[in-house]
């Protein structure tokens, strides 16, 4: 814990700068302040910023992120999980991949606090009411309030899902955990 009460999270040693970069540019190339949530950045994190809410902030370099050293988290919905890629706690945006098994999806009519967007990695996942029916290499932009759902995997499917902002206005029924709301 830091004397404001705040716990430290780990810095990383400055990287080596790339010869392609010149000093200027690698001094430039810092986020501004930001908080987040996952795992990647703290081989990221280089300089502490400030505490914003009560919680630590840090300037980020670029962030690097191998999905597949991530672990799926299951969600309380029986066939959802997820891996978080990047989230802004501020805001409520997100980007994420979310795998539903196969005979799984969302069990009812519903809309979202923002715009919700994905991006279809594999898999057959289709939107039961209008027969939208997302298969590699579909795009899908639902925006903020628009009903739609249920849906269906028909096969085991991965998508990137991208939100500008909070997910649900409430927790929707189908989740048991509010953290799954996320």
């Amino acid at each position: 814990m830091t004397d404001t009460g705040v716990s430290a999270l780990p810095l990383v040693p400055t990287p080596p700068r790339p010869e392609a970069v010149d000093a200027h540019e690698w001094a430039e190339n810092l986020s501004e302040p930001a908080r987040y949530e996952g795992e990647a950045p703290d081989r990221s994190r280089e300089q502490a910023g400030p505490v914003l809410d009560g919680e630590a902030s840090f300037r980020f370099r670029e962030v690097l992120v191998h999905t597949g050293d991530l672990e799926w988290v299951d969600k309380t919905l029986a066939g959802l999980s997820h891996k978080t890629l990047w989230r802004n706690e501020d805001t409520g945006a997100s980007i994420t991949l979310v795998r539903f098994e196969k005979g799984s999806g969302i069990p009812s009519r519903h809309s979202h606090a923002s715009n919700q967007f994905m991006f279809c990695l594999s898999g057959k996942y289709t939107y039961v009411p209008t027969d939208f029916t997302l298969t590699p290499g579909s795009f899908y932009w639902n925006p903020r309030g628009s009903m739609h759902g249920p849906t269906l995997a028909e096969e085991e499917t991965v998508l990137l899902e991208v939100y500008d902002g909070p997910h649900y206005p409430t927790q929707p029924s189908w989740y048991t955990d509010p953290a799954d709301a996320r």
